[in-house]
């Protein structure tokens, strides 16, 4: 048991200096080579159709906008979606109401193949007059048909715009 104390507290010291910090960082190696390509991503939509129109005043029951370069092929085979803002900074979703819930609107589309289709924004509730500062009509054609749903709600416009890539 003695020599054994004695071997650890000669070879403890010798442990101890045997250590010592470690020396400079060494230059770079060389780069590895390139990795293999990756799996193609989602298919985008770079048909989306985004139609902004000025101040319009809606005072009776339905007003209209011209969809100028839109077809009829193109509003078939499309969903759309109509945004206005009265000037408040807000984006409601038609159908339904706008600012104040006193004022109820639907929508529908009229196109042939040979006229330039119309939008109808038509009241179904509340009376007066009602100034649209801003009218945003979004028309995003089908590329690709399926049961599932994009998890977007279309009754918000900056969702709306996010996910289609809109502009301000």
């Amino acid at each position: 048991m003695k020599r054994l104390c004695v071997y650890l507290l000669v070879l403890l010291p010798l442990f101890q200096t045997a250590c010592s910090k470690d020396g400079e960082t060494g230059p770079a190696g060389p780069a590895g080579p390139a990795g293999p390509q990756g799996p193609a991503g989602p298919a985008g939509n770079a048909n989306v159709i985004q139609i902004t129109f000025g101040s319009k005043t809606h005072s009776g029951s339905e007003i209209n906008y011209s969809l100028t370069g839109v077809t009829q092929a193109q509003l078939s085979g499309s969903a759309f979606f109509t945004y206005v803002n009265p000037g408040n900074g807000y984006w409601y979703s038609l159908p339904g109401t706008t600012a104040g819930g006193s004022k109820e609107y639907r929508t529908y589309v009229q196109a042939t193949a040979t006229s330039t289709p119309l939008l109808y924004v038509t009241r179904v509730a509340g009376s007066g007059s009602e100034t649209f500062a801003s009218t945003r009509v979004v028309i995003i054609p089908a590329s690709v048909l399926t049961n599932g749903r994009i998890n977007v709600d279309f009754r918000n416009y900056e969702e709306v715009r996010k996910a289609f890539g809109l502009g301000e």
